[in-house]
């Protein structure tokens, strides 16, 4: 137990000196560095939630957030962008792509979109009929 412990506490030290080592020369680039140098080290504030895959699941475009029911399946490597909205029972299964950032798409009530689907709303319809996606069940 005890040369467990002390090999758990030097790799926590080495771990701790190579972050103070880090930090100082980061502190010094930037002190010597343009303005504009300095901008690129600090992190972005990106308001995208990433799934265990690394795979965007939800993008914020703008004012619209992706809004998904507490009872939708929706799978982990889908990709929600901009004005999506997955109600009550409703499924999105693997690897499909819903793309509201024209127009609004809506997956409605024990409606489904399969695998490795693309929906993209249009921005206007022609007829003058509105132009946002809607999948319900009949």
């Amino acid at each position: 137990m005890a040369a467990t412990l002390a090999r758990f506490s030097s790799r926590a030290l080495r771990y701790t000196h190579a972050k103070l080592l880090l930090q100082r020369t980061l502190a010094t680039a930037t002190a010597t560095a343009s303005p504009s140098a300095s901008k690129s080290i600090m992190e972005s504030p990106d308001p995208v939630w990433w799934d265990y895959r690394g795979q965007r699941k939800i993008i914020p475009l703008g004012q619209w957030i992706p809004k998904v029911a507490v009872d939708a399946y929706v799978a982990p490597n889908v990709v929600l962008a901009g004005q999506v909205t997955v109600c009550d029972g409703a499924s999105v299964w693997a690897g499909s792509v819903l793309r509201g950032d024209l127009n609004k798409i809506t997956v409605g009530f024990c409606s489904n979109i399969q695998e490795r689907c693309v929906l993209h709303a249009a921005w206007s319809s022609p007829t003058g009929l509105p132009a946002e996606t809607s999948i319900e069940s009949l």
